[in-house]
Formats: C-alpha cells, sequence, structure tokens
C-alpha cells in the first residue's frame, strides 16, 4: 500500500496484473462432459416391462474442434455380435445464440443413425442434452447427462422409441474408463 501512495505521489501510475478477456465458450463445449472413454449397460424393455435386450457398450468422445466432438462406439450384443460405429457430435451457433446440435453415427452393420438435439434443464436443474429423431420406421428421444468429476463420473441415458411400430423404453449407466 505504501509503494502504492508513493507511486500515485510521485505521478505514477501502477501497473496491475489484467485479467485475461474471458473466453467464449465454443460450441462444442455443451458436449465437454462426455469427453474420455465409457463404459457400461444399454437395456431395452417392452411396454409391458419385459426386457427386450441388454448391450455391453463402450463409448469414446474427443473434441476436434470448435464444432465437433468425434464418436466411437462399441456395442457387444448378448449373443457375442459387435457392432463398431463412428460419427460425430456437432455443435453450431445460432444468430440468436441458440445451439443447433446433431449426432451422426455410421455404424458397421450399414445402419446410420442421425438425431438432432437440444440442451434442457433437467428435474434437478442441472443441464441436459435430449435427442430426437422421426423417420418412417423409427422415433426416439432420449436424454444424457453425466452426473460427477473425473473417474467417479457416471453417464445416464433415458428414453423412449417406436422401432415399426414396436414401443420401447431405453436405460443406460456408463462409469469413466
Amino acid at each position: 500500500m505504501r509503494t502504492l501512495c508513493i507511486a500515485l505521489l510521485l505521478g505514477c501510475m501502477p501497473t496491475f496484473p489484467q485479467d485475461p478477456a474471458p473466453r467464449r465458450p465454443r460450441p462444442v463445449d455443451v458436449f465437454a462432459e462426455l469427453n474420455g472413454a465409457w463404459g457400461g449397460t444399454f437395456v431395452g424393455y417392452a411396454e409391458d416391462g419385459k426386457e427386450l435386450y441388454r448391450i455391453d457398450v463402450h463409448q469414446r468422445y474427443e473434441t476436434v474442434d470448435a464444432n465437433t466432438q468425434k464418436v466411437e462406439v462399441r456395442d457387444t450384443m448378448a449373443d457375442g455380435t459387435v457392432i463398431r460405429g463412428e460419427g460425430e457430435n456437432t455443435a453450431h451457433r445460432q444468430a440468436d445464440g441458440t445451439l443447433q446440435l446433431r449426432c451422426v453415427v455410421r455404424k458397421s452393420n450399414g445402419e446410420t443413425v442421425r438425431h438432432d438435439g437440444r440442451l434442457v434443464r433437467g428435474p434437478g436443474g442441472q443441464q441436459q442434452l435430449v435427442w430426437f429423431s422421426k423417420s418412417d420406421d423409427r422415433t426416439e428421444t432420449f436424454r444424457e447427462w453425466v452426473i460427477g468429476h473425473g473417474d467417479k463420473a457416471e453417464y445416464h441415458i433415458q428414453g423412449m422409441g417406436t422401432y415399426s411400430g414396436t414401443p420401447i423404453l431405453m436405460a443406460g449407466t456408463y462409469a469413466r474408463k
């Protein structure tokens, strides 16, 4: 304080370190909690609650640039069949400030899955992603969120879909690997 007073008396203006300009979030930052490797189980249920399938899931997410996150998926079915997928989550800021979200995954079985998304506030107030798609034989809506941080994080998915007229309730829980 004494140095500051002397500097002011002598007509010198002291210099203070300046905070760097705040970094504007990149659109892709909306997916940041997903970055890394995850593994767990994804289950589908019929409308009467009967389990239809149980898939061992491994996913990896990696931010590529300001708008893109790379997605890699390996699903192991109950019979041992493995389906791999590669794709991307993309986020683009619109003129009104909202984000346009898209997920596209190309699978080794020839299927390409496309979803549009939006950010929502979950029941506990936390940010979540809702993904949705609709085509002639498939309609899906599901939400995703991460609870916790680092090695203790869990990635959750809950959703519903109709596939060739059959409704399915879906749920998945994955741990960070």
